[in-house]
């Protein structure tokens, strides 16, 4: 049995909480020194170290672990027995570890992937020192400026499964991270469906049976939201895959980057920084709509957010001074709760919080699984997105691949309706529209899968080999078709419209899913015929316009000829 146990206990009553805790028959970690970690309902704060109490065979032994990105502490182990004086002598490491200049971000830690080819090195050390960095046979120099900062770049790494400690000399200060490797990183991103687990979809019994990796490693990042740019993150480590820990993983990100490593035969690595019921404008920098014209005024709009929240708390606050009742009392008290400065959907406190920090970090690209807290404005979705989008382009200064999860069916069926012209069809089009017009921006088509009555859909596994596709074709050039079928040309030819695809399809499903716009403006069900690349559509006289799994849970059809069998994604002609 293993449990987490979070404190938030000052240091100087970290040897009293050792003294008296005990472990039997299971493995408990505590996390000590600030604050606990964690993010939404749990402490904030920084966590400077970690302790696992391991039961044995009649004996307990806590083993004492390094704080990352704090310098290095040797591991420790010893009786429980021993905790007291442990205790004191972790205290003593612990004001050692916060005196040293030299501070490496979390994601350089024990267990990395770095990413193959070029990768950068980079956190603060003595102003004024120089610093190498050595990770086998590479290495790379810097030296801190005045504000301590240092970056450098190890070159010509290769991947390889063969750990090797990466080094970081600054004279008289050392950091080394163990076990790290190199391959192929991609970052994971959005809400509570990136953040969704293996262990609560479908395929958990076979991702549990099959054997350790260590060649698939992930690093989630602390859900801690910030009002203003942090420069370091606030806890994660590195967690190699086996059946154990992948329960735990993104499931979307574990299986796209199992089924990266299936095709390129190399490590994969996986940073996953994401939080439940997100909006889009909160992983993006103050001022990333500056040259979007319909968004003009929306700093000063998001600012007068921020200061009516902090007034409607002024306000609870002064009832709560003031009421006697306790139960009514007990209700102001919740919802002032809900009302602090930082939240996760405060304007740019995640990014904030959860990107800014590692800025420069060197990866291969993003996938991005998010917009369901964006389906109520679907058309501005395209400049909420897009501009986040870019903002992440400008702030690393390149165009990184972004692979936009095109979100799957949600919601109530409804078997009357030839179409249902809500958000969630509406905003899966401005996800195809910044796939087509952002640089770096694809997508990955999922309008087969989804339930009526769950908006995180337990069927994870094809989510993330569809995007791992995408990157196969358009990233790695060693996939030939990665995307789902697009519609390239719509013709009216008398009274059918006629769709040519850009390459063969099939038509499952009796066809279903297709409607026409007649003559009088009403929608009808349409019948659909398919002849290798084109679907002819009929129903109607003089159709004016023609759709295609046009609803928030539509009937689906339309799938690449072959093996591949890939959805087509919805579509109208008057787009």
């Amino acid at each position: 049995m293993e449990a987490l146990l979070f404190i938030g206990a000052k240091r100087d009553r970290l040897a009293a909480f050792l003294s008296r805790t005990l472990v039997s028959g299971g493995r408990t970690r505590a996390f000590f020194g600030g604050e606990a970690e964690g993010g939404g309902e749990e402490e904030q704060g920084e966590v400077l170290h970690s302790i696992d109490i391991t039961a044995g065979r009649g004996r307990s032994f806590v083993y004492l672990k390094r704080s990352f990105g704090l310098g290095n502490l040797p591991a420790l182990a010893c009786p429980v027995s021993m905790l007291p004086r442990l205790a004191f002598l972790v205290l003593c490491c612990s004001a050692l570890v916060t005196a040293g200049e030299l501070k490496l971000n979390r994601l350089f830690s024990d267990y990395a992937v770095l990413q193959a080819g070029e990768s950068a090195v980079y956190g603060k050390a003595r102003p004024g020192a120089k610093v190498s960095v050595t990770l086998g046979e590479a290495k790379a120099e810097a030296v801190a400026g005045a504000d301590g900062v240092f970056r450098t770049t190890l070159k010509g790494l290769k991947p390889t499964e063969q750990g090797a400690d990466l080094v970081i000399d600054a004279g008289d200060e050392k950091f080394v991270a163990k076990d790290v490797i190199v391959g192929e990183v991609w970052v994971g991103s959005g809400q509570s469906n990136m953040d969704w687990t293996v262990n609560a979809t479908h395929a958990l019994k076979d991702a549990v049976s099959r054997p350790a990796d260590a060649g698939i490693r992930m690093f989630t990042v602390g859900r801690i939201p910030s009002a203003e740019p942090v420069e370091d993150i606030k806890g994660g480590a590195w967690v190699l895959a086996d059946p154990k820990t992948v329960p735990g993983f993104s499931a979307s990100a574990f299986y796209f980057g199992r089924e990266l490593r299936a095709n390129l035969k190399q490590p994969v690595g996986l940073i996953v920084s994401s939080i439940g019921g997100t909006r889009a404008e909160a992983w993006g920098p103050k001022g990333m709509y500056a040259d979007v014209a319909d968004a003009k005024d929306f700093d000063a709009k998001e600012a007068a957010g921020i200061m009516a929240r902090a007034e409607n708390l002024k306000k609870l606050q002064a009832r709560i001074a003031v009421e006697k009742d306790a139960k009514v009392l007990a209700k102001l008290k919740q919802d002032a709760g809900k009302l602090g400065p930082v939240w996760s959907n405060g304007p740019h406190m995640n990014w904030n919080g959860m990107v800014h920090p590692w800025i420069g970090h060197s990866f291969r690209g993003v996938i991005w699984y998010q917009g369901e807290s964006n389906a109520g404005q679907p058309e501005a979705y395209k400049w909420v997105l897009g501009s986040m989008i870019k903002s992440w382009h400008k702030a690393w200064g390149q165009e990184f691949p972004f692979i936009i999860v095109q979100l799957p069916r949600f919601m109530a069926r409804k078997p009357e309706l030839a179409i249902e012209d809500g958000g969630w069809p509406r905003i899966r089009e401005s996800m195809e529209w910044i796939a087509d017009n952002v640089p770096g921006a694809m997508q990955s088509v999922n309008i087969d899968l989804g339930e009526e009555k769950d908006i995180h859909p337990k069927d994870k596994l094809p989510v993330g080999e569809r995007l791992a596709y995408v990157a196969l074709q358009r990233v790695y050039k060693a996939r030939e078709v990665g995307e789902a079928p697009r519609v390239k040309k719509a013709e009216r030819q008398g009274d059918s419209f006629v769709l040519t695809y850009d390459r063969p399809v099939v038509l499952k499903n009796e066809g279903k899913g297709f409607a026409l716009l007649g003559a009088d403006d009403k929608w009808a069900f349409a019948q659909a015929k398919a002849d290798g690349k084109t679907v002819t559509v009929t129903g109607v006289k003089a159709p004016k316009e023609v759709r295609y799994a046009w609803a928030n849970f539509p009937e689906v059809s339309v799938y690449s000829a072959g093996a591949d069998g890939l959805p087509a994604g919805p579509y109208r002609s008057s787009k």
